[in-house]
């Protein structure tokens, strides 16, 4: 954390088809695990859905049923996969920057929570985001993974914010289940790995079709 903010807002949001677009990273490297245990690959559609849900639940859908490799070996070679392919093709979405400073104009602090492992969420964010983000927290043995919404509340003391006057933003059930559990505004976006239909079936406070919508959105709020 780079400092503790003393605000009744806040703002968390989600990574992966968020803030970045890295499907085509994860696909790229789940295809290359699958290959190597000569298991059919998929396509970048069955990866937009069914990411979000961490890397265990990515190895249970993208394993055949019949498969005989450990859950070991794979996130050991998944790893290795990733490690390789991590940010070759990863793009901030249109627009991010300038929400992300509008919002530091305003003084609201900013953080990050991922499904994704903390150390591949790191280096994302430091790449893409260093001078922006206050908290950034992957997964790991510290909190569990979304939906619960431990790791959220955590940002939010950290924050002294409010929770009903802060936001999560996000692209999958996941994030929109967290932000309840935790009694936060959840902010959906259709611009990542959900569809409308999907997403709205979580019921998400507000709904966004494009980034731009989302700028606009912060700028009548702060």
């Amino acid at each position: 954390m780079k400092n503790k903010a003393n605000h009744s807002h806040a703002v968390i949001f989600d990574l992966d088809g968020t803030l970045i677009d890295t499907v085509e990273d994860i696909a790229n490297s789940v295809n290359d695990v699958l290959i190597k245990f000569k298991y059919p690959t998929h396509s970048i559609d069955f990866y937009k859905e069914n990411i979000g849900g961490g890397i265990n639940d990515l190895i249970q859908k993208s394993l055949p049923k019949d498969h005989n490799v450990s859950t070991e070996s794979y996130i050991e070679s998944l790893d290795y996969f990733y490690k390789r392919h991590l940010n070759q093709n990863t793009k901030v979405y249109p627009y991010i920057y300038e929400i992300l400073d509008l919002l530091k104009e305003k003084e609201i602090p900013i953080a990050i929570i991922s499904n994704k492992r903390h150390p591949f969420t790191m280096e994302s964010v430091d790449r893409f985001f260093s001078k922006y983000v206050d908290i950034t927290i992957g997964s790991g043995d510290v909190f569990p993974l979304k939906p619960d919404p431990k790791s959220t509340q955590h940002v939010l003391s950290e924050f002294n914010a409010k929770a009903n006057q802060s936001f999560f933003i996000g692209d999958t059930g996941y994030d929109i289940m967290t932000a309840k559990n935790a009694d936060m505004l959840s902010l959906g976006v259709l611009w990542g790995m959900s569809d409308k239909q999907k997403l709205s079936s979580f019921d998400p406070d507000y709904l966004f079709e494009k980034p731009d919508d989302l700028f606009y959105f912060f700028q009548s709020k702060f």
